[in-house]
């Protein structure tokens, strides 16, 4: 009796295992856990909770700056930095934003670095944003 009952089970036991595997996956996909959802849920809180101009609002939620953006609006479109150093010029503070992007298997040494500009709390500048992965629409050049 003992025969039959291991012979069955296998089978059994292989398609519960697969159905488990199919709702877990299913359910992860629909949570939208993904990083850019991640950030984008937070860009979407930020411009509902702030009173942010039509121009501004759009750029938060794309990812984007421009010169002249609020520096608070450029850090939710880009999010945190990694770090900040404030410094007194003639035009007033100015402060350079460190962003970096994570270090690859292929070249750990290379770690990209970019750096967003702010006088007077308003964007004056940036560079080596295209470096970083994560920024795949992150300017608005020329204005």
């Amino acid at each position: 009796m003992l025969a039959p009952s291991l012979s069955i089970a296998p089978p059994m036991l292989r398609f519960a295992l697969l159905l488990a595997a199919t709702v877990v996956l299913a359910a992860c996909g629909s949570t939208g856990g993904s990083l850019s959802s991640m950030f984008n849920d937070g860009r979407s809180a930020y411009v509902q909770k702030n009173e942010l101009t039509p121009k501004d609002s759009v750029h938060v939620m794309q990812g984007r700056i421009y010169r002249g953006m609020p520096i608070e609006h450029a850090l939710a479109a880009l999010g945190p930095p990694n770090s900040q150093d404030t410094t007194t010029t003639e035009e007033g503070v100015r402060v350079e934003y460190l962003y970096r992007s994570r270090p690859n298997a292929f070249d750990p040494g290379n770690v990209p670095r970019a750096y967003v500009y702010a006088v007077e709390r308003k964007v004056t500048d940036w560079t080596g944003l295209e470096k970083i992965p994560r920024f795949d629409a992150y300017y608005e050049g020329g204005m």
